[in-house]
């Protein structure tokens, strides 16, 4: 073998011309199919590299072998930690040499498209919304064989792959904070009454209170929808009526809309109120003053949700795996 200049519309049967072995090894390579001997299929992947082939992904699922593509389920695509998530599935999937499918417009009759063509080997499910929603596309790519991974909450009662991170711990150590800077009158704004995340952020947020010695029966609670409108219609209903020291909002753009709210009927924070969030939201360290949030590992579930999918296919195993990652109280001046 020589040195060659990688090119354009490189073929398989290239690879076999210039490696001396047949279409066929060269596809068993490709697909990872095994019964190679490893010198050959070092010798291949060399190939493939030197002359710069790309394998058609259509071509080897309509062949019966792997597409090397993954498809990645959003149900919407405006969160701003989406790009880092996406920033860390790419990170290994570009290192492993698979390919991201994302989808989130319809994206559960994308994924039923996807999975009846054979278009993809494997999925990453972002479920956010309420969880028996996303039932029917598990349970028929459980049925089928098809490796999966959720990322967020996992559906009760069911073992699936996921991989989540730890909404109850951040919670705690915020209460922590709360108590440790004497907050007894605390407005938490909730999201949805069905939202898993919320639930499970109430419950970390009791639970560190109680740690404390702090009742946690005298939280207000106001409930929203994890929109900055939501969180400023909350603030503005409670504190015409209550009297609060410190809020603390579900994620960021709830506290933000507190924070506005504050802000208009002249109350200063943190003086006169302290105010948090959760998420560390891309404006959270922009806003006056800075926001003290949680921060959760969104670029780590995507580096972790795609390892493991990737074990499946390549072992062709489903692991029963629930991965919680930690979460990082980030303190700022708000609080």
């Amino acid at each position: 073998m020589g040195n060659s200049k990688p090119r354009d519309n490189v073929t398989i049967e290239d690879v076999a011309r210039y490696t001396g072995y047949s279409r066929a090894t060269v596809s068993r390579v490709i697909n990872k199919e095994g019964n190679v001997k490893p010198l050959t299929a070092q010798k291949i992947e060399y190939a493939i590299k030197e002359l710069g082939y790309k394998p058609n992904a259509n071509a080897s699922a309509l062949s019966g072998g792997k597409t090397r593509t993954i498809a990645v389920l959003l149900p919407e695509t405006w969160r701003p930690y989406y790009s880092t998530l996406l920033e860390g599935l790419e990170e290994v999937a570009s290192e492993k040499n698979y390919y991201l499918l994302v989808r989130a417009k319809s994206y559960k009759r994308a994924a039923l498209d996807l999975l009846n063509e054979n278009r993809v080997d494997g999925f990453i499910i972002r479920n956010m919304k309420e969880p028996t929603d996303d039932m029917e596309l598990v349970r028929k790519l459980n049925k089928r064989g098809i490796p999966f991974i959720l990322i967020g909450s996992s559906i009760p009662g069911e073992d699936y792959p996921s991989v989540k991170i730890d909404n109850v711990g951040g919670a705690r150590e915020m209460a922590h904070h709360f108590a440790e800077r004497g907050f007894k009158k605390i407005l938490f704004i909730t999201g949805p009454p069905d939202n898993v995340d919320s639930k499970d952020r109430v419950y970390g947020f009791k639970l560190g209170l109680s740690e404390k010695g702090v009742n946690p029966d005298s939280i207000i609670f106001a409930e929203g929808d994890y929109s900055k409108t939501s969180g400023y219609e909350a603030a503005k209903k409670v504190l015409k009526e209550r009297e609060v020291d410190a809020i603390f909002g579900a994620n960021d753009r709830m506290a933000l809309g507190a924070l506005l709210y504050v802000k208009e009927n002249n109350m200063r924070v943190p003086d006169d109120i302290a105010i948090a969030g959760f998420d560390d939201a891309f404006f959270s360290e922009y806003l006056s003053p800075p926001l003290t949030t949680v921060k959760p590992p969104f670029y780590e579930m995507g580096v972790v949700a795609m390892e493991n999918i990737i074990l499946m296919l390549e072992r062709s195993i489903i692991r029963k795996l629930r991965i919680i990652l930690p979460t990082q109280l980030i303190i700022r001046e708000s609080c």
